[in-house]
């Protein structure tokens, strides 16, 4: 790293170290307001209002104008209400059950999976508050796990967003994208569950694979079905439950959780299998349509075999996938050994 690299990463460091402290001083009331402050001005700039927009119609181009624009407004509001909220917890119990709320029946069911020494593979989409859903577990029903975190290109950011706010909640352990499955298995044998994310754009040479989201195709990670998989093989009691949780008209962030429709091995691969957990996705996302996060370019790749009226649906941002996309390169294989 470069003297100008690291002194641009001590420099941004601080000037996000200085209101993350602040926040968890000041009254709740006082961080809803910055929050939709916040959201109003991220809302006003013309670039993220343009992707935000273009997400909504090209998922629901069934919604009239007036929704669209009440979904996007509203979606910048909660994604820093989540976050800031998210800093003002830091780890401190009561203030996480003020916040974060896990159904009795949720609850007894993890401290069943937990006591029957299974591994549970949690799914998680981009919805309401993510970051809740990998406190909750742990926090409520005991279960000790690993996180599947990407880091920031700061490392100094990481302190805060990952190994910082993220690990101050006992049983809760971060591990990074890069080289993650050999950590998730790792933490499976050692009896540990796994968090991961359904709704990424994972390439093929990533192990992604397109299945279906709000009828386009986009490409998701086989991951959990991966993981479930692995166990099946050496006989480690596992179980998949896809979990979000959002937030309820009380304003609490409140926890919802489903099992796969079928058992996993009636299923006929993994694709199969992320398509129910991608169903069930949509299933919330419709449900709480303001509280996804349209600001991800969700439907960045178009699929070659794709109908052209279904190519008529993407966003202006999408682009045809070149063979770079199953495909590594040098460069990707020498970075990949210098790790």
């Amino acid at each position: 790293m470069s003297v100008s690299t690291e002194l641009r990463h001590r420099l941004e460091y601080m000037a996000v170290w200085i209101p993350y402290h602040l926040i968890r001083h000041l009254p709740y009331c006082v961080v809803k307001f910055i929050a939709r402050c916040g959201g109003c001005l991220v809302h006003a700039a013309p670039s993220a209002r343009r992707i935000v927009r273009a997400n909504i119609h090209a998922a629901m181009p069934e919604l009239p104008e007036s929704e669209v624009n009440r979904i996007a407004r509203e979606s910048f509001y909660h994604i820093a209400w989540n976050l800031l909220e998210f800093f003002w917890l830091d780890g401190k119990p009561a203030r996480i059950r003020r916040c974060y709320y896990l159904p009795e029946e949720i609850t007894e069911q993890l401290k069943g999976h937990v006591a029957r020494g299974e591994r549970i593979i949690f799914v998680n989409p981009h919805l309401g508050s993510w970051e809740a859903s990998g406190v909750m577990a742990p926090f409520y029903a005991g279960v000790r796990m690993v996180a599947i975190a990407k880091p920031v290109k700061n490392p100094y950011f990481n302190r805060i967003l990952n190994r910082g706010s993220r690990e101050k909640v006992p049983g809760l352990e971060i591990i990074f994208s890069t080289g993650a499955i050999r950590a998730a298995l790792k933490a499976l044998r050692a009896g540990l569950g796994v968090g991961t994310l359904i709704d990424q754009n994972t390439r093929g040479r990533d192990g992604g694979v397109f299945v279906d989201f709000f009828g386009l195709p986009v490409p998701s990670s086989t991951a959990p079905a991966n993981l479930m998989a692995y166990c099946r093989l050496h006989k480690i009691p596992a179980v998949i439950i896809y979990g979000t949780s959002v937030r309820h008209a009380d304003g609490r962030i409140t926890a919802h959780s489903e099992y796969l429709p079928k058992p996993f091995e009636e299923y006929a691969d993994e694709k199969e299998v992320l398509q129910d957990l991608m169903r069930i996705s949509e299933k919330y996302i419709r449900r709480y349509p303001e509280q996804y996060l349209w600001f991800y370019k969700r439907f960045q790749y178009i699929p070659p075999e794709c109908p052209e009226e279904l190519r008529a649906r993407y966003p202006f941002y999408a682009r045809d996938i070149s063979a770079h996309f199953f495909r590594k390169t040098a460069r990707d294989l020498a970075e990949e050994a210098g790790r």
